[in-house]
């Protein structure tokens, strides 16, 4: 799960975090997240899911994004939101 030896997954990573991976609900919402701090709960799920299922990259990278840009930013909601994507969550 370490992006360290993993240029594909570092330039996934860049791209997701960009809003530049051609899914245009992931892409619409990551730069909503940046420029405004925010984005509904749905795309929220839509964005997690596709960083941990489609692009293949760790939880955990996402959980430091979000927390980094999320005005809303809860610890214990972003993390549980964030396992969850990664399928190690409670739910």
């Amino acid at each position: 799960e370490s992006l360290n030896c993993d240029g594909d997954k570092l330039h996934l990573l860049k791209s997701w975090k960009k809003g530049m991976t051609g899914f245009p609900l992931v892409d619409a919402g990551m730069r909503q997240l940046v420029a405004e701090g925010w984005m509904p709960q749905k795309v929220r799920l839509a964005s997690s899911t596709f960083l941990v299922e489609v692009l293949g990259v760790s939880w955990r990278e996402g959980m430091k994004h979000f927390a980094e840009f999320l005005v809303d930013y809860d610890e214990a909601i972003n993390s549980n939101m964030w396992m969850n994507a990664g399928c190690v969550g409670f739910d």
